[in-house]
């Protein structure tokens, strides 16, 4: 049965999303080996990671869905071989309104300490969506995540607030989900997460500069109660494990302190 990890749990110094050759877009991207993974993170200097990898029903039809009791088994093996490790079993589930309840009837029974919780496809016809500009198109993502924070199944953390940034076609100066633009709905995203003791995520695969979720966010979120994040590389291959790792700790002591 699911038994996530405490709101509490210390998870510095920790990659918390990591994905494996079990996800389709990392197997497609040439993910190591899990063994290799596991060198990866000590070799980054890390105390240890949570493999986070992809559950997206309806997507990825090309690819055999994961093998759970393989899944668990390769990867209890893997942390019984490298007991110098913290190494957490979890998954990536990505929330659709239209599949939510199937995701639930999927991960209902299984053995997760952690979950995150991502709103990957937030819209039909991204493209069209950018075409109507900043506002309209984060706004139609910013409600995709809070539909999310009432998921039928239970998670950990919401993943990489402000996802259409990475992609959004918009000049630099003009990408960012700016706390004031957005306020309502950001707002309500972090009341929820702190009344519920949901942990927010820092994202490091967006480039070194790129924060996602940005400072002005986090700003909100510690004064409304909210803990320090934790963070994640999202990685896909074994180079990117831990990567930005120094910039995202820095940046968040900056805001949260010690």
């Amino acid at each position: 049965m699911t038994e996530l990890l405490p709101y509490s749990a210390d998870l510095r110094g920790i990659d918390c999303h990591v994905h494996s050759r079990f996800s389709p877009d990392a197997k497609n991207a040439g993910a190591d080996a899990p063994a290799r993974i596991a060198q990866a993170v000590r070799d980054k200097g890390l105390r240890g990671f949570i493999v986070t990898d992809h559950i997206d029903v309806g997507h990825w039809r090309e690819f055999d869905p994961i093998d759970f009791d393989e899944y668990f088994k390769t990867w209890n093996r893997v942390r019984a071989d490298n007991p110098d490790l913290t190494i957490y079993i979890g998954l990536e589930v990505g929330f659709e309104m239209r599949t939510a309840e199937q995701s639930a009837e999927l991960i209902k029974d299984l053995p997760l300490e952690y979950v995150i919780n991502s709103a990957h496809y937030w819209a039909q016809g991204v493209r069209d969506i950018f075409s109507r500009g900043r506002l309209d198109a984060y706004s139609v993502y910013l409600d995709a995540v809070l539909a999310s924070l009432d998921a039928p199944y239970p998670f950990t953390t919401i993943g990489h607030i402000g996802f259409p940034e990475r992609y959004a076609p918009y000049d630099k100066s003009e990408r960012a989900m700016a706390y004031e633009l957005f306020k309502p709905k950001l707002d309500k995203i972090i009341k929820t997460a702190v009344s519920r003791n949901i942990r927010i995520e820092e994202n490091t695969n967006a480039g070194g500069e790129m924060r996602l979720p940005r400072a002005d966010f986090l700003q909100a979120y510690k004064a409304a109660g909210g803990a320090r994040p934790v963070i994640g590389s999202d990685a896909h291959v074994s180079s990117s494990i831990g990567q930005y790792f120094d910039k995202a700790e820095k940046f968040l002591t900056d805001i949260f302190g010690e």
